[in-house]
């Protein structure tokens, strides 16, 4: 979880400050290590022809209710097909707009094995492979 986020829950649960859930979320796909402190902008992105965020809206994600961890899931394959970019993708960030660079971080999370993409190659993620669980 970023600081960004652990900051926005604390202040929205404890001094009742409002806080908007993103209705969107976007997968930026980085190519080096991810901080809880950096913001969209500070992201090691990848930077090449035609790469974009990925949108996974609100429905889009597993109900925590329903696993006994409490863990929440992509319910849906997340996919970037005929890339023309080249880069060797090593983590991943949940973050609160599409554009490249820009605005929050949510999540973050390192690949449990990085993915070499080539021109014309694709990278997914599968359904139930992206888990998210908050606990110390």
């Amino acid at each position: 979880m970023s600081d960004f986020l652990e900051k926005k829950l604390l202040n929205y649960i404890f001094r009742g400050q409002s806080f908007t859930a993103p209705s969107s979320i976007y997968i930026a796909l980085c190519n080096d290590s991810i901080t809880d402190d950096m913001a969209g902008a500070d992201l090691p992105e990848i930077n090449g022809t035609g790469y974009t965020r990925k949108q996974v809206t609100t429905s889009q994600w597993t109900d925590p209710n329903a696993d006994p961890d409490q863990i929440i899931k992509n319910n849906a394959e997340i996919k970037w097909e005929n890339v023309q970019w080249e880069d060797t993708v090593t983590a991943i960030a949940l973050c609160t707009t599409q554009a490249r660079l820009s605005g929050d971080v949510l999540f973050w999370g390192e690949l449990t094995k990085e993915k070499i993409v080539t021109k014309d190659d694709s990278i997914s993620f599968a359904a139930n492979s992206l888990s998210i669980q908050i606990d110390n």
